[in-house]
This record gives C-alpha cells, structure tokens and sequence, in this order.
C-alpha cells in the first residue's frame, strides 16, 4: 500500500493539472462539498443531483447543471459519483428510468471514480463493463470526517484501480483531500473502506451505551470530555460526538437517513468478511441487536 505519485503543484485555474471538465453525480452531504472544492479551484464542473436545490447552489458558484446521469457525463474526462448505494451507483453508471448513464456518454479514456460506499465485487462488476468501451471505473472510498471534512477538503481517499487511471484524476482527487493513499487494484479502496466504517460503527454503539451507564451514574455527555482528556478510553467517535449529532440533525436524508447508512456499512462489514470466511460474532450481534435500535432511536440517542 502507498500514496500515488502526487503530480505537479496545480493551484492556479488555468494550471495544466487542471485543464480538466469534471462531472458530479450525487450533491448530498459528501458530494456537494467535494464538488465545490473542485469548482473553487476553477475547473470546469457538471453537476446532477436529483434534488433541485443541491444543484443550485452548485451553479451559483459557476457550475453547469445537467439534466440526468449521461449529461453529467457528457465531454468530461473525469466523472465522480458520489450516491447513496449500489442501486443509485448503478442507476447513474446504467441509467433508469429518470434517464440515460453515464456510461451511455461517456467518452474513450474517461475516469469514473465512485465514492460511494459499496462492495468490491459490484466495483469490479462496473469496471469490467465500462472497460468494453475503453472507461476506467476505479473506487475512491472516502473518510476523515464526514461533510465537515467534504467542505473543508480535508478528506483521505482510499483509492482503488490501475495506476494509470488514478493517476489520470489525481490532480482532480488533491482538491478534496488532503491524503489520496491508492491501495491496491480496483475494489480495494471500497474494501479499504468497509473496514474502516466497521470500527467506526462499532464505536458508535460502545458510546451509545457508555453513555447510558455514565447517565445512570448521575454524569451527562460532558464525561465524553474528561475521557478525552485521558486519552486511553476515548476514540474518534467519542472525541466527536456532538459533530456527529450535529451532522445526524442536518443530513440529507435526516435522522432516517443515517440509521440507514449506519446499517449498510455493518451489512457490508459482514458480507466482505463472509466472502473471505472470516467470523464476525460483533457485527452479527450489532445487526441483530443493535441496528433496530438506532433505528427506531437515531445514531446519538
């Protein structure tokens, strides 16, 4: 594993590094930021998004607005699709009926990168299929904090896929992240991924039950910092707990929305361990037990 090659300093709007038309698939919590990096830097950006609203705000800052998914893709070199799961993954690479894919415009040479959170065998599935009209499907699986992060550019990329397609967008991927680490061939960045969201949920539900037994000792949510302050007990999750209720009250999706994605990244916590006959006795207990509760409860209670 190690960080791509990083190309040349790129900063300025006219740099070569960034004579780029880029597309935007997905304007939600994480999309919308990562678009309006790349659009800040002044390269040339379509965006889609279901949502009237999200691509507004996109093109108020300069960016042109595609009608559907095969817009989005239409004359750019690198397309960034940024959904919620492998049936919108699929529907914006495949198009449905809300209209045509990406793929059915997508040019010879073109770089999908998909950020979502999805398995490695439905990456590889995309990735043969683009490569029947010479596009380069590669998983950009993304962390570090969340839309916070997104806005800030602050983002790690987990990237998987040949060399020669990552570092074609590489440029484009330095605008949203401060660490880009390409760690094998494609699926590995989503897989890269999937364990990573696994000991974040898992983390969620000790501070969800950390936190009900300081309640029944008499202590609130302040405890969270005197543990931080010690260090050996506190994670990520407990450092940022009230962040994390911060983005859970103004996600897209709300509260719901959330649950939901907390759900998906445990189900493919243990199916990518199934498919390598690993045992997974905490996340079968937290699907079991514990995702009804957030369910019907939220992430932070």
């Amino acid at each position: 594993m190690s960080a791509s090659t990083p190309p040349p300093a790129a900063t300025a709007p006219d740099a070569p590094g960034l004579a780029l038309r880029v597309g935007f698939i997905g304007l939600g919590n994480m999309g919308a930021g990562m678009a309006r990096n790349v659009r800040a830097a002044g390269v040339e950006t379509v965006v889609y998004d279901t949502r009237a609203e999200a691509v507004a705000e996109l093109t108020d800052l300069g960016a042109t607005a595609a009608a559907h998914s095969g817009e989005a893709c239409l004359g750019v070199e690198v397309l960034c699709v940024a959904v919620f799961d492998e049936t919108q993954v699929r529907a914006a690479l495949l198009g449905d009926a809300t209209g045509p894919g990406a793929l059915t415009t997508a040019a010879p040479g073109t770089v999908i990168a998909i950020h979502s959170t999805v398995s490695a065998a439905f990456v590889r599935e995309l990735a043969d299929i683009a490569m029947r009209q010479d596009v380069h499907v590669i998983d950009v699986a993304m962390t570090g904090g969340g839309d916070v992060a997104a806005r800030a550019g602050t983002l790690t990329f987990m990237v998987g896929g040949p060399t020669r397609a990552v570092q074609r967008c590489r440029p484009v991927l330095d605008l949203m992240a401060s660490n880009v680490f390409h760690v094998g061939e494609t699926g590995a960045g989503v897989s890269a991924k999937i364990v990573n969201n696994f000991l974040a949920t898992s983390n969620v539900a000790l501070v969800r039950e950390a936190l009900a037994i300081a309640r029944g000792c008499g202590f609130d949510e302040s405890l969270l910092e005197v543990i931080g302050a010690g260090g050996v007990g506190s994670s990520w999750v407990s450092n940022n707990w009230d962040r994390i209720r911060a983005q859970e009250e103004t996600y897209t999706t709300g509260r719901e929305g959330m649950a939901r994605m907390w759900a998906k990244d445990l189900a493919l916590a243990a199916g990518l361990a199934g498919q390598h006959d690993v045992p997974t006795p905490i996340a079968d207990f937290l699907i079991e037990h514990i995702v009804p509760e957030v369910g019907a409860q939220g992430l932070t209670g």
